[in-house]
């Protein structure tokens, strides 16, 4: 007596021989989906942070700054938290803030549009902040040459990094770019 394996119709109206043909077709897909979700910043193989200090590594900063920090100064809620990297040339430390759901804080910062009335003459001195482009959702650049902060928003999360050093505006918006992409990968 012979045995007939059962013929089904996929959704396509041909038919399949076995299971063995679907798990192999599905496992491919599975394959090419997880490429793409690599290829566009969706998969990393960088651990998921706890916190701001778990952000960025010894060999990241040294690499953007010229020495890795010696020490680092955590300060955290439920649902952000900031770190300070000190670095031996203490000018140089590097600080990290991370809001787990920073969407309203996105808003109130750079999505409100106009300011409100009756704000402060200091509140209008101020610089407007300069849009980043290439890094996260959206980033932008709050500050000047002396003293500045990098923005970056990632779906709803919202890091900030600010680094110390010598350096034009320019130069430390990039040095932050490559801090600021670094953290994205662990988030």
């Amino acid at each position: 007596m012979k045995f007939r394996t059962p013929r089904a119709e996929n959704a396509g109206g041909s038919q399949v021989k076995s299971c063995g043909g679907i798990v192999k077709h599905f496992g491919k897909s599975l394959t090419i989906l997880a490429a793409l979700a690599a290829a566009y910043g969706c998969a990393s193989t960088a651990p998921r942070a706890q916190n701001a200090c778990e952000l960025l590594s010894k060999d990241e900063i040294r690499a953007v700054q010229g020495e890795a920090f010696s020490g680092t100064h955590l300060t955290a809620s439920d649902k952000s938290s900031q770190c300070f990297y000190e670095l031996p040339l203490f000018v140089n430390s590097v600080s990290v803030d991370w809001i787990r759901d920073g969407r309203e804080v996105w808003e109130r910062m750079f999505e409100a549009g106009e300011r409100k009335e009756g704000e402060g003459e200091e509140e209008e001195r101020k610089a407007p902040p300069k849009r980043i482009k290439g890094i996260g959702d959206e980033a932008f650049w709050i500050g000047n040459r002396a003293v500045g902060s990098l923005y970056v928003r990632r779906r709803g999360a919202v890091v900030r990094v600010s680094v110390g050093g010598k350096g034009t505006e320019e130069e430390k918006i990039e040095r932050s770019k490559q801090l600021a992409a670094a953290a994205l990968r662990r988030i």
